[in-house]
């Protein structure tokens, strides 16, 4: 069952993968530079993951700068 409560997450653009997947289509950034867009607080090869859908943030820190990346990199 979907929580309509909270809009945040249940919009296509909150998942760290549309995230990652914006930030490389659309800013043109590679893994590593979005790495180091988040001060190298995960590893490229987690971006990768990220990406593919293979997994999700840990840290609500590390979603919350995504989403603060995506934010300045895509708007």
């Amino acid at each position: 069952m979907v929580d309509t409560n909270n809009t945040e997450e249940s919009t296509p653009d909150a998942t760290a993968q549309a995230m990652v997947q914006r930030l490389m289509d659309h800013a043109s950034m590679s893994a590593t530079d979005i790495s180091d867009a988040l001060g190298q607080r995960v590893s490229r090869r987690t971006i990768y993951r990220w990406a593919k859908g293979e997994s999700e943030p840990q840290q609500a820190s590390d979603l919350s700068e995504l989403t603060k990346l995506c934010q300045e990199k895509c708007s």
